[in-house]
């Protein structure tokens, strides 16, 4: 075969047929979308692709420099694709957490700008983000900048509409389940509204990081804000799966059914699985489900490495954090913003995991800043805090505090929640003055 460019290769990914004896499933038959044999190696070359092919004369005639705010997948067949239509590209992110896809972008040779401030975690009091930043230079330089922004891009759930429902439904017959993860949602989107009009009863099982998690690609519900292409109520139920899991799920498909995937795959494997074990025995006719295997394992060599290091035969984290669970249901000590002058009087520790941008424009007297990223590898299996100190973690709305007070909890530390977080607190000023 025979092909002028590497974008006639986009898309007509196959289908593999997960083997019974691995799933353990009687009645439901599992297919993986190979999407991570795209030619830029990830579902996201169709994202890509169906966002700037039509505008791509535009762009290198006026001389425009595309711009986009990606973790990595999207970046890569971005830059991949306007090099070789001798176009500009420019990543623009919060600070790169996969080392190796940062280094692919690198050798492509993107212009990198990594926002030091940047939160991917939600904070309505961060100005920093990048989705923002992008829009605000692309609006004070008009002509300049290309903006595909897959987050909002209408054009992102349509072309998955059109090609990879399209290419699943060719495939199969039948469709009664179909497994996505959540990240800008918007290949989900577009292949769940597709399977539905052929496949009326179709259920669509979105699969999330559970809070404080991260999986590359996939965000939690929590994140969901960011995205306009989110829609609720376009999914029958939410899977939430933590780090390890995704790599229990990554390990299985790559080593018993010899799909060499990433992490996102993994979870959404590991989801399926789950989900379909639960009702297998329930049913009394034969059922068909999809999941997308988003891209290759290559690429996060490190991430394996920092959460599963016994892979590579080094000591496991004695209580490591990726390997806790937080039961939403636990009781942990919080205090009321109301009631903060009282606290105080203990003297405790007080730590803002917020962006330093954010600690900068408003904080509680007395605290430090610890941003969330630096916080997480701090306390990774060990409570570095002297005992009988009692310590009050803060965020904006009191969230990812609440899960690394848990956290530090259970390793014995005298760790207290700020209820509502930073906002909470703020509005009690309002009312005070």
């Amino acid at each position: 075969m025979i092909v002028e460019q590497m974008t006639d290769l986009i898309g007509n990914t196959p289908m593999l047929k997960i083997d019974p004896q691995v799933t353990g499933l009687k009645n439901i038959d599992l297919y993986a979308k190979l999407e991570m044999m795209n030619p830029f190696g990830s579902v996201k070359d169709r994202t890509a692709w169906g966002m700037i092919k039509d505008d791509l004369a535009r762009i290198k005639a006026d001389n425009m420099t595309i711009y986009e705010n990606s973790s990595g997948n999207t970046a890569k067949s971005l830059q991949a694709i306007a090099g070789m239509h001798g176009v500009k590209f420019r990543l623009v992110s919060a600070l790169a957490k996969v080392e190796e896809q940062k280094q692919v972008l690198q050798v492509l040779g993107s212009e990198i700008e990594e926002i030091a401030g940047a939160s991917d975690c939600f904070d309505p009091t961060d100005s920093n983000d990048p989705q923002y930043l992008i829009e605000r230079t692309a609006k004070g330089r008009p002509g300049e900048i290309y903006f595909p922004s897959q987050f909002t891009n209408t054009k992102n759930p349509a072309y998955h509409e059109k090609t990879t429902a399209e290419e699943i439904l060719a495939d199969l017959q039948q469709v009664d389940f179909f497994f996505g993860g959540l990240g800008t949602t918007g290949s989900t989107l577009g292949i769940s509204r597709r399977l539905k009009e052929v496949h009326s009863d179709l259920q669509t099982i979105a699969i999330v990081s559970r809070n404080n998690h991260f999986i590359p690609g996939i965000r939690s519900l929590s994140q969901m804000w960011e995205s306009e292409l989110f829609k609720r109520d376009a999914y029958k139920d939410f899977i939430h799966v933590g780090e390890q899991e995704a790599i229990d799920g990554l390990l299985e498909l790559s080593r018993r059914c010899g799909v060499l995937c990433g992490v996102s795959s993994g979870a959404n494997y590991y989801a399926a699985l789950e989900y379909l074990r639960s009702i297998d025995g329930t049913l009394t006719e034969r059922k068909s489900a999809v999941f997308i295997v988003c891209d290759r394992m290559e690429w996060y060599i490190s991430f394996l490495k920092q959460r599963r290091p016994q892979l590579f035969s080094e000591p496991e984290v004695e209580n490591g954090i990726s390997s806790f669970i937080d039961d939403p249901r636990a009781i942990v000590p919080e205090v009321r913003p109301e009631k903060l002058d009282d606290f105080m009087k203990d003297h405790p520790l007080i730590i803002d995991l917020r962006t330093p941008l954010s600690f900068a424009m408003r904080q509680l007297p007395g605290s430090i800043n610890i941003p969330q990223d630096i916080f997480r590898g701090l306390v990774n299996g060990y409570n570095p805090f002297p005992t009988g100190k009692k310590v009050l973690l803060v965020c904006a709305v009191g969230d990812n505090s609440r899960y690394y007070a848990n956290y530090l909890n259970s390793l014995g530390c005298d760790a207290y929640n700020l209820w509502g977080g930073v906002m909470s607190w703020c509005d009690i000023q309002v009312e005070a003055a």
